[in-house]
Order: C-alpha cells, then sequence, then structure tokens
C-alpha cells in the first residue's frame, strides 16, 4: 500500500475503529513500555487531540508522567491533586473536562504555564482505585463534547486491564527470577525413593515445600495421600512411564496440605538402576510452584475478560449501528408515507364527497346506485390504509382524553364476537379499580380490532382470545419502556405464535406472514406507532405453538372522570352563507357541493388573501371553512388575521392528518376525507343550533367583516 492509499485508510477509519483497534493492541502488550506506547499511539487519533500524557501511580505517593508532547515533565513527583490534574483525576476518581485552564480553579497554573496546554480532557485508569491517568491536550480553548469524552473514557478502561496484565506479567518474571535464586541458594527440596522397599528420605525444605514440618518424619504414604484426588492417577502413571523408559519425572500436580490447603508442587527426577537392570530409586527435587500457578491462572482470567470486553464492545458497536439505521430507515418510511397521506386525503376528499351526494340523491337506477355503494366502500377502505400509514408514521392527530379501559373493551365485546366468528371463544381478564388512561379511544378501538383479527387469523382451527386489562410499571428488562404507570391492555391468543425472527420483526410496516391479499402488514405498526405516540410502548411476548400476547401500554391519566361526550351529532346545521376557502380547485369543488346540498349559500376563495378580500366586500358570512396548508398563509394564519376582525365568527380548518401539526386544539378541524355528514354533523356542533325548528338566517348573528 503507497503512503497516499494508507493516508486513505485512515482517514476513512473511525474513532470506533481506532479504539477497537487499540484493544487489540493493548491485549498483546507484554510490559508497561509496551501499554504506554500503545496509549500514547492510539489515544490522539481517539480523541483527536494535540498532546497525549500516560500518568502512571507507582505507589500512595509517588508517579510519573510518559510525555508526549508535553512540557515540562512532572516525573517523580509526589502524588498530590494540587500538583496536577491527574492527581485530582485519579485521587476523585472522575473525569477531569476542562475548556480554559485558565479559568479553572482546580489548575495549578504555575505548573501549566509554560506548556501549549490550553484546554485538556484527563481520564482515571482503573477502579476502585486508580493505577493511571489518561490525559489529551489542545492548543485553544474548546467546549468538550460527550462523544470525545465518552472515547478517553472508553480508552482508559481499556488500560487498566493492560496496566494490570502488565504488572502480572512482570511479577512473573519477577518470580522468576525469585526462584533461580531458590534454586541457588537451595530452595528446593531434594528427595529420594527407595522403588523396592518404598522408603522415601527427604530433606527440610522438601518437608516444607509439601507443607510439612521438617523437623518430623515424612514417608511415601505420607506423599501419596497429599496428592489431590483428582492427580492420583496422572502422578502414579508419570512415576511408572519415568521408571520403565528411563525418562525424566518431570510433572506439576496439587496437593493438600495437613492444614487444608491447596497448593501445586513441581517435581524434576530420574530413576536409577542395577547392573541387571533392575530398578532401584527414583532421585529428585521439589519446589514449590503455587504463587507461579496462581499467577498463569490470574494472567489467563485478565486475558480472557479484556477479549471478552473487546468482544461485547464489539457486539454492541455492530448492534447500535444497525438500531441506528433501522431508525433512519423508519424515520424516512414515516415521512415519505406523512407526505404520501397528505396528498392521496385530497384526492380521497372529492372522491369520497362526489360519491356520497351522489348516493343520496340517488342517481341512476339499482345498478348505477350499486356500483356508487361498491366504489364508497373502496374509497373508505383507502381511508383507513392511509390512517394506519399514518399511525405507523405517528403523524395521524389524536384526541387524548382519559378513558376508563374496561369500560372500553366492554363496549366492543359484540363487535369482536362477531368478528371473531363461532370457533373463537372471547374471554375478559379486567382488574377492578383500574384508574383512567391517556388514550384516544376511536384509535384504541381500531387497534383492538386490528389485533383481535391478526389473533383470529393466527388461530386457523379455533382457539381461545382474551381481552384484559391491568395496571403495570416496566420491569427492568423493559428498558424500551420508560418509567411510571401504565394501564395495559393485551390481546392474548392461543395460535400458532411467532419466532423470535418474526416477533423482531413484527411491528415492521407491510411486513406480514400471511398470504398475498390477506393483509396490509401494518395492523402491528399501526398499533406501535398509536402507543409510542401516546407516550407508552407495545410489546409482543410469543413462542411457536404458545400463542402471542400483544400489550398496548397507555400512560395512567391525572383524571379521575371520563371527559363527557360532546351531543354534536344530534345537532343540524342551519342554512346560511359559507366561506369556503382552498387551494386545490377539486377538494374545494366537491366541498362547495356538499355545503351547497346541506343548504349554505357558498363563497368561494382559493387563498388566504383572496378570502379575507371577499369578506370585506362580501358582507355577513355565517360561518370560515379553510384549508389549512396553502401557499402564502396557510389556514391558521388565516384564522388568526379574521380573528382580529372578526373574533365571533365561526371557524372550521379542513386539514389531512399530516398537515394537522401546528394546527391549536381549540380552533375546530375536521379531518379529510370526509362525507357530507361529517361535514352537516361537525357545522352543527360549531354553530351550537337545535335540530328544530330551524331560526330565521337573521336570527343566525352573521359576522362582517369591516
Amino acid at each position: 500500500m503507497s503512503g497516499e492509499q494508507q493516508e486513505a485508510a485512515n482517514d476513512a477509519e473511525s474513532p470506533q475503529d481506532f479504539l477497537i483497534d487499540a484493544s487489540e493492541q493493548l491485549a498483546a502488550a507484554q510490559s508497561m513500555a509496551e501499554v504506554v506506547d500503545v496509549l500514547r499511539r492510539t489515544a490522539r487519533d481517539v480523541v483527536g487531540a494535540e498532546g497525549i500524557a500516560v500518568v502512571i501511580r507507582e505507589d500512595d505517593r509517588c508517579f510519573y508522567v510518559a510525555e508526549d508532547s508535553i512540557s515540562p515533565l512532572w516525573a517523580g513527583s509526589r502524588f498530590d491533586e494540587n500538583i496536577c490534574i491527574s492527581g485530582w483525576a485519579m485521587q476523585h476518581l472522575q473525569t477531569v473536562c476542562i475548556s480554559d485552564i485558565r479559568a479553572d480553579a482546580r489548575v495549578p497554573q504555575e505548573a501549566y504555564a509554560p506548556t501549549f496546554v490550553r484546554s485538556l480532557l484527563m481520564a482515571p485508569i482503573g477502579r476502585p482505585r486508580a493505577v493511571a491517568a489518561l490525559g489529551a491536550y489542545w492548543s485553544e480553548v474548546r467546549v468538550h463534547d460527550r462523544a470525545t469524552i465518552r472515547r478517553l473514557e472508553s480508552l482508559a478502561r481499556l488500560a487498566a486491564i493492560a496496566i494490570e496484565n502488565a504488572r502480572l506479567l512482570k511479577l512473573a518474571a519477577d518470580n522468576t527470577r525469585q526462584r533461580s535464586l531458590m534454586v541457588a541458594a537451595g530452595r528446593m527440596g531434594m528427595w529420594s525413593f527407595d522403588i523396592a522397599t518404598g522408603d522415601l528420605e527427604t530433606s527440610p525444605m522438601c518437608r516444607i515445600n509439601f507443607g510439612r514440618d521438617p523437623a518430623l518424619p515424612f514417608t511415601y504414604t505420607d506423599l501419596h495421600a497429599a496428592i489431590h484426588e483428582d492427580d492420583k492417577a496422572r502422578v502414579e502413571e508419570a512415576i511408572a512411564t519415568s521408571i520403565r523408559s528411563g525418562g525424566d519425572y518431570d510433572i506439576e500436580y496439587r496437593l493438600i496440605t495437613p492444614d487444608g490447603e491447596t497448593r501445586w508442587i513441581g517435581i524434576r527426577a530420574q530413576p536409577s538402576y542395577a547392573d541387571d537392570g533392575t530398578p532401584l530409586t527414583l532421585d529428585g527435587l521439589s519446589v514449590d510452584v503455587t504463587d507461579q500457578k496462581r499467577m498463569e491462572q490470574a494472567l489467563q482470567s485478565s486475558a480472557a475478560t479484556l477479549e471478552h470486553l473487546v468482544t461485547e464492545r464489539t457486539r454492541e458497536l455492530i448492534e447500535a449501528q444497525e438500531a441506528l439505521r433501522q431508525a433512519q430507515k423508519l424515520d424516512a418510511m414515516g415521512q415519505l408515507t406523512g407526505g404520501v397521506a397528505h396528498d392521496f386525503n385530497n384526492l380521497l376528499t372529492p372522491i369520497i364527497g362526489s360519491l356520497d351526494l351522489l348516493q343520496r340523491r340517488k342517481v341512476g337506477g339499482e345498478r348505477e346506485q350499486r356500483m356508487i355503494d361498491g366504489a364508497l366502500q373502496s374509497a373508505d377502505r383507502a381511508r383507513t390504509l392511509v390512517q394506519r400509514l399514518l399511525a405507523f408514521a405517528r403523524r395521524q392527530p389524536l384526541k387524548p382524553e382519559p378513558i376508563d379501559a374496561s369500560a372500553l373493551i366492554q363496549g366492543m365485546r359484540e363487535l369482536i364476537e362477531t368478528t371473531l366468528g363461532p370457533q373463537v371463544a372471547l374471554n375478559f381478564d379486567l382488574s377492578e379499580g383500574l384508574p383512567l388512561a391517556v388514550a384516544d379511544p376511536h384509535q384504541i378501538e381500531m387497534a383492538l380490532l386490528n389485533l383481535s383479527v391478526n389473533a383470529r387469523d393466527a388461530m386457523a382451527g379455533g382457539g381461545q382470545l382474551t381481552l384484559s386489562a391491568r395496571q403495570a410499571s416496566p420491569r427492568a428488562d423493559q428498558a424500551d419502556i420508560a418509567p411510571g404507570h401504565y394501564v395495559v391492555i393485551a390481546v392474548s391468543d392461543t395460535g400458532a405464535g411467532m419466532s423470535d425472527a418474526t416477533r423482531k420483526r413484527a411491528i415492521e410496516p407491510f411486513f406480514s406472514t400471511k398470504g398475498i391479499g390477506q393483509g396490509t402488514g401494518l395492523g402491528l405498526s399501526m398499533a406501535h406507532g398509536l402507543a409510542s405516540q401516546l407516550g407508552g410502548a407495545l410489546t409482543i411476548e410469543s413462542a411457536i405453538d404458545q400463542g402471542t400476547t400483544v400489550s398496548l401500554w397507555l400512560p395512567v391519566s391525572a383524571d379521575t372522570v371520563v371527559r363527557a361526550l360532546p351531543a354534536a351529532a344530534q345537532l343540524t346545521p342551519i342554512a346560511g352563507t359559507a366561506l369556503l376557502v382552498d387551494d386545490e380547485d377539486l377538494v374545494r369543488a366537491s366541498t362547495a357541493d356538499m355545503l351547497a346540498d346541506i343548504g349554505f349559500k357558498v363563497i368561494e376563495a382559493s387563498s388566504g388573501a383572496m378570502a379575507l378580500d371577499l369578506l370585506k366586500d362580501c358582507g355577513v358570512v355565517d360561518v370560515l371553512i379553510t384549508d389549512h396548508l396553502m401557499p402564502n398563509m396557510t389556514g391558521v394564519e388565516l384564522v388568526r388575521a379574521v380573528a382580529e376582525h372578526c373574533p365571533d365568527l365561526p371557524v372550521l380548518i379542513v386539514s389531512g392528518y399530516s398537515d394537522a401539526i401546528g394546527i391549536d386544539a381549540e380552533i375546530p378541524r375536521l379531518e379529510k376525507p370526509f362525507r357530507q355528514a361529517d361535514l352537516a354533523t361537525r357545522l352543527a356542533g360549531l354553530l351550537s343550533i337545535a335540530p328544530s325548528p330551524a331560526p330565521a338566517l337573521t336570527d343566525a348573528a352573521p359576522q362582517k367583516f369591516v
């Protein structure tokens, strides 16, 4: 690879890549010098610092600084948090984050004055006792972002294990040298075993190595009894092999001392023979290798821990990247569906409105009316599909209110029983004394109906479906649900269940296990989006052949009384003058036909500015009906402009679901698409006119724009 190629490759690496590289290099480091060298080479790439310092704490009083572009050195300084920032970080076990050292009281100014340092981060290494510190320095004042701090702390955590490994390796090397000194000083025990008689002669040091009193006898029976039960067969086989072949008897095994302690002994011996080849003795040396074995185990454990940490970190990074991609994909799909739904609602409005008028006026014969009815049903299904798309995109305008979950579920009994059919038994498990939940009752009913249909389809041969409601709080393992109190509405079936792979994908839009044409794949997506938009969550518990439970977690309401529903549906609007504003010609024409059929005189405007001019010229107006998203002036802006001059003029905003953002809750609104009955009912409630007799036009208190 050329220098330019290597530079391009380095530029492509992310700080997370450098962290992974650093963890691998730290795992391979065999000495403190190698650990420090890895940190100095990698830390700059991880955090983008101009200078790096590694401070190694030697004991409670002294430490030295492995310096990289930092001057002066504080090598051998007393361990004191007032000497330098590294001492403060190690003393308090906290990462020090200083944007400007000249403005921070913790900084010993006289120590940093000769340096280029103006901004720094210092992370402690090791817990619960800091063994070192890792510092990053910049020559300019800067605000340290949380990502940079986390990366430096991650590198410090990796360094803690590597430093401990280096110290253990150094200790192991020191112990090897010590064993050499022990051999030279006669610390190895000598022994001789008479093969014919079974007598064992041992030196005092040998008896000490076996955990015995050097002044007391030590027989072969004593030695054999001391060998760990799991090692006896191996020891006997090694002795027999040595005597039979004439080779070395070289073995390490565990023994149990009279005090019950398990220790390791190392044996090296050779057999001797008579002239006729008869084995005579086995003579050798013994040494206590317990400390060495414990050290090896500690090193293996530390290496395994470091490898595990690297593996876990890599897995977490991969999962985080995948989760980010999924979130970006879902967000992009949500934006797409919101835009499509707005346009689709504008297209459906004149279709549904015109078909509704044709049906109400009984246009054509029986065949034509049947065709109109079929077209209306298809248009209504299209409207439902848009609602599901918007629920997935979390863009439908919800009307949250306190609801009684038990009453809502009971009220759906007949509808759900009819939907399930005779092969599925419907059960209810509703806790008593449930608090009210925050929800849009109509959207919850739609979600429960969709979930019930899914459950029915999962029980091809029939089964039981249970609707339940209870109060609960999320468990510690339910991290996706915000802490708090919830009313949980669950739909449980005894059907085929889902595999883990299917369950994880179940809420993806358009994902379905049903055949082509048997489902949109939006039922669970809609329910998930609805619960999330209400501040709750959706959970799925399922296993193959063990059924499925889908739970809607709805936040508990602070209210204790269900709000009374308005009686607008019982009212009939009065004939009067309506100013209709919409920039879409087809939508405006369809809505105008509906208003005229209701009995209104309609004045049309294609923009907010045109509507303001008409209000000045046309005289009296009984109601203003306007679209929301229009060029130059939105419906909300038009309503506010009109309110300055005619504060009592009734207004109604007609909007698609996705453009409902920005409309105040107190402004009356009618969602597209709608039928004439929907428009009439909304105007009746808005104008608050009794059904009969209809008052004269002069009693309607018309508004004039002046």
